[in-house]
């Protein structure tokens, strides 16, 4: 019943970025994810931008793309972004793309 959305980022340089922000008031649940990358190195995802909610990490090539069956990731912090830390440099060196959905509250 929840309308599904796609985010899409691209991420220049050793950065961390928000790469979902919900609505106020909503949560996030992601449950498809791909990641390409022109530089290579390591990428991780954490919910709210804090290193003990780490969801995944991940390492790359140069030139590599990657769809990993991710099941669903589910934020339980009502207007909670899912944030992600990359290692590896260079302009639009990194590009993510997450579909899900965002749920009220009181889902």
């Amino acid at each position: 019943g929840f309308t599904p959305s796609n985010k899409t980022t691209s991420i220049s340089g050793v950065n961390t970025i928000s790469v979902w922000s919900p609505l106020t008031g909503n949560r996030v649940i992601a449950t498809e994810l791909t990641i390409s990358t022109n530089v290579g190195g390591t990428i991780a995802f954490y919910f709210d931008n804090v290193t003990s909610q780490k969801i995944a990490e991940y390492h790359l090539g140069a030139s590599a793309t990657i769809s990993p069956t991710i099941g669903a990731w589910e934020s339980t912090t009502v207007s909670g972004k899912i944030f992600a830390r990359v290692g590896g440099s260079g302009t639009n060196g990194w590009n993510v793309n997450l579909t899900g959905f965002e749920i009220p509250s009181a889902s």
